[in-house]
């Protein structure tokens, strides 16, 4: 799955105007989506409004009615396009109210409803059809010219039927969209491409017990973005139905973070980024930047792996308050994905014992979220039989990965396997705080222990740990 932007700039130019409406309506993008012609927003009332919007989109020009829509505006406007978008499909027999007023509130809850855009559309007949897509692309134009959105930070979400037409729509608009969420979707046909630092990331929630959509779908949408090698999150939930998965908060909230790391990997930066970014190239600026909250601030807000190139140099660094700046910062963002996971890896060995815990921490976001590369990290240290190794940092590493368990022992556990290999070799360490520690999620999820108990002996613990392998 590649983005139409190649790395040629006159190519770059062409594709951009293929895109944004170079081309007559009836013409395909490279993914087979659909192209509408922008249309010219300047006419609507200024300033746009702000608040709780619950209103008709009509054509600003011919007044032809497009959608019914469900708007979630923050009450201050920036002057610039630095507000992210989430869009919202409902189920069938739904409307523009779900999801959107839901995760609307679910973004309020963690203190980022500042930083959001929240539109739910109503499709035109009781489920959502490939006749919708014109209209969703003109309500996509509309919401990001009016309002100051950052075009590298707009996500889509769905639930039913909304969760096949999200992925459905969003693999056609690979070029407009970072992620794609939903719950109790189908199956997922990724369109191809090799590379995973290029393509759009899913998170994809179903539960066993769903009578409507078979959990089948989203095991196999699973299987076939692994297979492209396309980036994922995949939580099952074991006692979920059709609707109560929308209800665990966990992870909602998981969902939020994620999308708050997110960001278009392949559109490009606006200029003003690109000079931003750029005034890191001296060595000597770029000391004086990285120790002040403002260049953080902004680093993370760009994110993604232009501004992963950034925090990279900035884990290099001399000074130990910049490589912990530079850790910390991962905790929040995702930058150049599993490139960014194997820098963090590299800081284990700090010298720096702040260094070395902020690392632990900002790998156990990155494991959360499916990075190998930070699950095998964290596995090791908390497995390090080095003399040199702090048994503080394994504790640090084991306690991750132990938060790192919590949502897939809602119900899947075939994706996360460094995880359970570390956590249940742990689990037989010569000490017992260690071993507590493995444990405890386990212990959670099953509450007999399937036989065992910490405080045990070696050899008395030895079956139970078998059993927890198998």
């Amino acid at each position: 799955m590649r983005c139409p932007f190649p790395s040629s700039p006159l190519l770059v130019l062409v594709a951009a105007l293929l895109c944004c409406g170079g081309a007559g309506a009836g013409e395909l993008n490279p993914y087979g989506g659909m192209i509408v012609p922008p249309i010219d927003w300047s006419s609507l009332p200024k300033p746009a409004k702000t608040g709780d919007i619950k209103d008709e989109l009509k054509h600003p020009q011919t007044k032809e009615f497009i959608t019914r829509y469900r708007l979630f505006v923050p009450a201050t406007l920036p002057e610039k396009r630095h507000l992210a978008l989430l869009i919202c499909f409902h189920g069938r027999t739904g409307n523009e109210n779900g999801p959107s007023e839901m995760m609307y509130h679910t973004i309020k809850g963690l203190g980022l409803e500042s930083e959001y855009i929240v539109l739910g559309l109503k499709s035109h007949d009781v489920g959502w059809e490939d006749a919708d897509e014109a209209d969703v692309l003109k309500a996509y134009d509309w919401v990001t010219s009016v309002y100051p959105i950052d075009r590298r930070r707009v996500y889509l979400i769905g639930h039913s039927s909304g969760a096949y037409w999200d992925t459905r729509f969003g693999g056609k608009h690979q070029d407009l969209f970072a992620g794609v969420m939903r719950w109790a979707g189908g199956t997922v046909h990724p369109l191809g491409g090799k590379d995973a630092a290029e393509q759009m990331e899913f998170y994809l929630v179903h539960g066993t017990k769903d009578d409507q959509n078979p959990v089948s779908g989203s095991r196999e949408a699973r299987d076939n973005l692994k297979r492209e090698h396309c980036r994922y999150v995949y939580r099952e939930i074991l006692t979920g139905d059709h609707g109560s998965i929308l209800g665990v908060e966990p992870v909602r909230k998981d969902m939020v973070w994620w999308m708050e790391s997110l960001r278009h990997k392949q559109m490009p930066l606006v200029q003003e980024d690109e000079k931003f970014l750029r005034s890191f190239a001296s060595a000597r600026q770029a000391a004086k930047l990285l120790v002040t909250p403002e260049a953080w601030n902004e680093i993370l807000r760009i994110g993604g792996p232009q501004a992963g190139q950034v925090v990279a140099e900035a884990m290099k660094s001399d000074n130990a308050k910049i490589r912990e700046l530079a850790a910390l910062a991962c905790t929040k963002g995702r930058f150049a994905g599993e490139d960014t996971a194997a820098a963090l890896a590299r800081l284990l060995d700090d010298k720096s014992a702040t260094v070395r815990t902020t690392a632990i921490d900002a790998l156990g976001v990155q494991a959360n979220w499916r990075s190998e590369t930070a699950q095998l990290a964290l596995g090791a240290l908390a497995l390090s039989t080095r003399k040199k190794t702090e048994l503080s940092d394994r504790g640090e590493a084991a306690s991750q990965l132990a938060k790192a368990a919590a949502l897939p022992l809602l119900g899947n556990v075939d994706d996360d396997m460094p995880i359970w290999q570390a956590l249940t070799t742990a689990m037989n360490d010569e000490h017992k705080e260690l071993r507590e520690t493995a444990f405890a999620p386990l212990k959670v999820a099953v509450p007999d222990g399937l036989g065992y108990d910490p405080e045990l002996t070696a050899v008395e613990r030895a079956a139970g740990i078998a059993k927890w392998q198998a």
